[in-house]
């Protein structure tokens, strides 16, 4: 085989590993943001994070802590009504669009909304087999 060829190939190669190694970490990376994230609505995950921003003292943790479980448990609401506002936008977006769309479009929207009633029930059903850890890992250099 030429040699041109043989350097080609290895090139090739090299760059469909890079691709490939790029695409799992990007996806590794993507995925550990978004669990951040979640977390952060819970209200454990509200303290945590809060908690490893300031990073206070013993003595401030203890002062601090009251105040933050009330805004922990004020930010969990807001996310669950916040999530009740959409579905009903959702819902109302539907219902003002069907006079407009074919029987097809509508078979299609209504297929979509399926698909994400199945993925809702394929979460939960996870998050009851891996619920979050009650209390997040401490902060360090602080109890």
């Amino acid at each position: 085989m030429d040699e041109k060829i043989k350097y080609a190939l290895a090139f090739i190669a090299v760059l469909l590993i890079g691709f490939v190694l790029g695409f799992l970490v990007n996806g590794r990376l993507i995925h550990s943001r978004i669990n951040r994230m979640q977390r952060y609505y819970t209200t454990p995950g509200f303290r945590y994070e809060i908690r490893r921003i300031l990073r206070p003292t013993p003595e401030q943790w203890q002062k601090i802590k009251p105040v933050l479980e009330e805004y922990a448990q004020q930010n969990r609401k807001n996310m669950l009504g916040f999530r009740q506002q959409q579905i009903e936008l959702i819902k109302k977006l539907q219902h003002d669009l069907k006079p407009f769309l074919s029987p097809q479009q509508v078979k299609r929207l209504e297929k979509l909304e399926w698909h994400k009633r199945q993925m809702i029930k394929k979460h939960r059903k996870y998050r009851r087999m891996n619920p979050p850890s009650k209390q997040p890992a401490p902060v360090p250099g602080h109890q």
